[in-house]
């Protein structure tokens, strides 16, 4: 039996370091993902990041001790986690990167909901977002967002 955990943090990444904090965010991440075999998807807005992980239980809690004392984060927030029947995703990967007032205020809205119930709306509106960049980005062969390194 799998897990499927949401989070979202306040990004302390400053410019304009945050091109080579996130790559080697994306560089640790992938390896380790697919070790821990965790699938899942990462946005970075510039200021805010959210991830979904799909995988083992021991491993997303593993990963979330390890996220919880990263000091590129801080106010992270678990949103929800439940059982899952099987991946969802294909791999992990940076789906979306970018400066998008949008992409930004989703993320922003879910960590400022109170009540249960509102944010049980705002993650799934959240998890189909992530799941759109995901596609389309598998699609593109890079993250959603970013320029391609051509």
């Amino acid at each position: 039996m799998y897990q499927s955990l949401i989070y979202v943090s306040r990004s302390r990444l400053i410019l304009p370091d945050q091109a080579g904090e996130v790559d080697r965010i994306v560089a640790a991440s992938t390896g380790r993902n697919a070790a821990l075999r965790v699938r899942g998807v990462l946005i970075f807005t510039e200021r805010h990041f959210a991830q979904i992980l799909e995988g083992p239980g021991a491993a997303l809690d593993e990963l979330m001790e390890s996220i919880g004392h990263d000091p590129r984060h801080e106010q992270v927030t678990v949103i929800d986690r439940r059982a899952i029947d099987g991946y969802r995703f294909q791999d992990w990967s940076l789906a979306y990167w970018g400066d998008a007032g949008y992409m930004d205020n989703q993320v922003a809205r879910v960590l400022a909901k109170a009540d249960a119930l509102t944010r049980s709306e705002q993650t799934a509106d959240l998890f189909t977002l992530l799941q759109t960049l995901s596609r389309e980005s598998h699609r593109e062969h890079r993250p959603i967002g970013r320029p391609s390194k051509r």
